[in-house]
């Protein structure tokens, strides 16, 4: 299976705690469109770190993983997230890198993206030298075909000013969930926003 051809996959990091490099660390049944297939229940995990799509071959341990060839990736699915590769620097957003991206298509031509990304920090003890990996993700809105980097609440009033109260009022309703799990509210938000949209423009 053409699947199968990549480089091993190793994980040199010493790890200090449960902060680890991946979206999820443990291998996740997914799907993956390689080189114009699509290859269904085969296991991924997604090396945020170092933004590798990693395949588990099938029979394999779970201690052996192949990453695969980026140039022949073009989307998968794990933990129930939708992912595309961008082939393409965007001149105009230069934050918006080659790479995988988590796409959530809310409609035609409003696409919400989320750049998975951790830094790495590490520490010495007397045992050695440990890492951990802190998430540090970035959101980007594709609206008609437009780029535009979402990096608070400003900048989404700035493309919706119409919603300005509607989106005030999301914000103060989930503050707990902002600081729980930021990818979740602001997926949350985008969806609000465009219920609030189609229900104006009817």
């Amino acid at each position: 299976m053409d699947l199968n051809n990549g480089l091993p996959h190793t994980n040199p990091f010493r790890l200090i705690d449960d902060r680890h490099l991946y979206l999820v660390d443990k291998y996740d049944i997914g799907k993956v469109t390689y080189d114009g297939q699509n290859y269904y229940d085969v296991k991924l995990k997604y090396d945020i770190y170092r933004d590798l799509l990693v395949l588990n071959p099938y029979g394999e341990s779970e201690n052996i993983g192949i990453n695969l060839n980026k140039s022949k990736v073009e989307s998968f699915s794990i933990e129930n997230k939708n992912f595309i590769k961008i082939d393409k620097k965007n001149e105009t957003v230069p934050e918006f890198i080659p790479g995988y991206y988590e796409e959530t298509k809310i409609s035609p031509d409003f696409v919400f993206y989320i750049k998975h990304h951790k830094d790495q920090q590490k520490t010495a003890t007397e045992a050695g030298l440990f890492y951990f990996f802190k998430e540090n993700n970035s959101f980007f809105i594709d609206l008609k075909n437009k780029i535009y980097p979402i990096k608070g609440k400003s900048d989404i009033i700035k493309l919706f000013p119409d919603q300005k109260k509607q989106i005030n009022g999301f914000y103060l309703m989930n503050r707990e969930l902002k600081k729980s799990d930021l990818n979740q509210f602001m997926q949350n938000l985008i969806k609000y926003i465009s219920n609030s949209l189609s229900i104006q423009n009817k």
